[in-house]
């Protein structure tokens, strides 16, 4: 009896080391790496190097960047697909992961099926900007203007099926606005023709024309965020300008991991994660970027990727953009 008991308390013991183990890390000697689908140096790419550096210090384990640019994010999407649920590989993913499955036709990764949420990382909201000249002061005005001339005024966007074309679509659904779609290869000539007038309007990041807000040659008139930003306190919302709740978009970067990885490894990482966006020195280089830390559990990140999904799907659809 007692050698049977004490054989239970040891099998316990064990079973609780071997618990306590696969939670504190993942192969040990193995570096973890933070695939980037994105070139280096870029917001993305910076913010995955902060998170990096933090969370190798907190999980006593290497870190590593690991850029793989290309098709929008879908080269590397499809290289985390493709690793093993070890733990080991984290996705960077920003707001084309929950677009372009319902723009594109085909993809070589399912971005729900194959990969596990961790943490939402940092939220950027989609601002209006209209030129400085632009008779519009506010989005009144400009809803005005674009009633009054239908099919002719123009906006611009990076490409299309990208996230400043569908929330320029998604606005002019809510509000029943007839605009002329540019698409450029870029944000750089797309602002440059909005700051110069070429453009009536146009919807990208803080981040994106904060040279042009310097500057002072173009002006938003309204943040396309529920509530307003805390970056821009002074910038109404849709609903402030009287439109009803219209969200265009309000995210930045998350974090993933391949399908099948352990939950328990899955919420270590992401508390980690949480901890490591609440440092001062890590919000203060990302409000220097003009983005907002957020840090989530991952069905917090789940719950909010499925409304994204919902919300692309739908404008998608209504506007022929998967076609």
């Amino acid at each position: 009896m007692l050698t049977e008991l004490r054989w239970r308390t040891a099998f316990a013991f064990l079973l609780a080391c071997a618990a306590s183990a696969s939670i504190a890390q993942v192969d040990p000697g193995r570096p973890l790496r933070i695939v980037v689908p994105y070139p280096p140096g870029g917001s993305s790419d910076i913010q995955a190097r902060l998170v990096a550096q933090g969370l190798g210090e907190r999980l006593a384990q290497p870190v590593i960047v690991e850029n793989r640019p290309g098709a929008s994010g879908a080269i590397g999407t499809e290289h985390v697909a493709r690793q093993p649920a070890d733990g080991t590989t984290l996705l960077l993913a920003a707001p084309p992961f929950v677009i372009t499955p319902h723009t594109e036709q085909k993809l070589p990764f399912d971005a729900r099926k194959d990969f596990a949420p961790v943490s939402l990382m940092s939220r950027a909201p989609m601002l209006v900007a209209v030129p400085r000249d632009s008779p519009a002061r506010g989005l009144a005005d400009l809803v005005a203007m674009a009633r009054a001339q239908p099919g002719r005024l123009a906006y611009g966007s990076v490409g299309a099926g990208g996230l400043g074309h569908m929330a320029t679509e998604l606005l002019a659904l809510r509000l029943k606005l007839d605009l002329v779609h540019v698409p450029y290869k870029g944000s750089a000539p797309a602002l440059a023709d909005l700051a110069g007038g070429r453009l009536a309007m146009m919807l990208t990041t803080q981040l994106d024309m904060a040279a042009q807000l310097a500057a002072g040659s173009v002006r938003v008139v309204a943040t396309g965020s529920a509530q307003r930003s805390r970056l821009l306190p002074d910038v109404p919302t849709v609903s402030e300008a009287g439109f009803g709740a219209v969200d265009l978009g309000y995210w930045f970067s998350g974090l993933s991991m391949r399908v099948g990885t352990r939950p328990e490894w899955i919420n270590r990482v992401s508390g980690e994660i949480a901890a490591v966006l609440q440092r001062p020195d890590v919000r203060e280089r990302l409000d220097a970027q003009n983005v907002e830390t957020v840090g989530s559990t991952p069905a917090q990140y789940e719950a909010f990727l499925e409304a994204e999904h919902a919300r692309w799907a739908a404008v998608a659809a209504a506007t022929r953009a998967g076609k």
